[in-house]
C-alpha cells in the first residue's frame, strides 16, 4: 500500500507540473474569438476617373434626313428623303472642373447618304451627300466613368444634286454648305485610356443657290440656277483613345 501511495503522489505531481507549462490561450485562438464587427476593414477607395485630356477616335453609324431642291427646268420644289451609311473620325480635348466637363471637338464624316424623288413636272431630283464635318463645343456632367453631354457648333457638307428629265437631259450641281449642328450622347470610360460612346447629331443647312450643268438631247449645254438645302440626322457608335 505504501508503494501505491508514493506512485500515485508522484503521478499527480508530474501532471500538475505539465499542466502549468501549457499556455492558457494561443494568439490565433484569441484572434478567432474577436467579434466580426470589431475586425479592421480595408480603407482603399478606387480613384475617380478624370476626363481631362486630348483624345482621338473613329466610329460608324447611319444618317437620314431630307433635301429641299428647286427644279431649275420646271420651277418646282421637291424634298427627296435621304438615308445611308457613314464612317466618322474625331479629335478633341476635355477639361474637368468638379463633375462638370467642358471641351471642344472636330469631326469629319464620310457619308453614303442619298435619296431621290419626282417633282410635279415628272423630273427626278436626287441628292447625294459625300461628307459632313463640324467644329463644336461640348458640355457634360461626369458620374465617375460615365459622361452625359451635349454639343453644338458650326457644320459643313459637300453634296451633289441632280435633276433628270426623262429621255431628255440630266443636270448636275455640286455644292458646299455651311450650317449649324446640335447633338449629344453618352460616353463611358472602359479603361483609363479607352472610351466608347453613342452620339446623335442634327445638322441643318439652309437652301443655297447653285448652278446645274450637263448635256442634253439634242446636244445642248444646260446652265440653269436652282436651290438646295439639307437637314440630316446622324447616329454614331464611337471608340476613342484618351491620352
Amino acid at each position: 500500500m505504501k508503494w501505491g501511495r508514493v506512485t500515485g503522489g508522484v503521478a499527480l505531481a508530474a501532471l500538475a507540473s505539465f499542466t502549468a507549462l501549457l499556455p492558457t490561450s494561443s494568439p490565433a485562438r484569441a484572434a478567432d474569438m474577436t467579434p466580426v464587427a470589431q475586425r479592421p476593414t480595408s480603407s482603399y477607395i478606387p480613384a475617380q476617373f478624370f476626363w481631362t485630356g486630348f483624345y482621338i477616335g473613329a466610329g460608324i453609324g447611319g444618317g437620314w434626313g431630307t433635301a429641299t431642291l428647286t427644279d431649275p427646268l420646271f420651277a418646282a420644289t421637291a424634298s427627296p428623303s435621304l438615308k445611308g451609311f457613314l464612317v466618322s473620325g474625331i479629335s478633341g480635348i476635355n477639361y474637368q472642373i468638379s463633375s462638370v466637363v467642358v471641351g471642344a471637338e472636330a469631326d469629319f464624316t464620310g457619308t453614303w447618304v442619298k435619296g431621290s424623288t419626282l417633282d410635279a413636272g415628272g423630273n427626278n431630283l436626287q441628292t447625294s451627300v459625300f461628307w459632313t464635318s463640324s467644329v463644336t463645343g461640348r458640355l457634360g456632367m461626369a458620374f465617375d466613368r460615365l459622361l452625359i453631354y451635349g454639343k453644338g457648333g458650326v457644320a459643313f457638307d459637300y453634296d451633289r444634286d441632280t435633276v433628270t428629265v426623262p429621255s431628255t437631259a440630266t443636270a448636275i450641281g455640286s455644292l458646299y454648305h455651311v450650317g449649324w449642328t446640335v447633338g449629344g450622347g453618352v460616353e463611358y470610360a472602359v479603361t483609363d485610356h479607352w472610351t466608347g460612346r453613342i452620339e446623335y447629331d442634327y445638322l441643318r443647312f439652309a437652301s443655297k443657290a447653285l448652278t446645274f450643268q450637263g448635256p442634253a438631247t439634242p446636244p445642248l449645254v444646260l446652265n440653269v440656277a436652282g436651290t438646295a438645302g439639307l437637314n440630316i440626322g446622324e447616329i454614331k457608335a464611337i471608340v476613342a483613345y484618351k491620352f
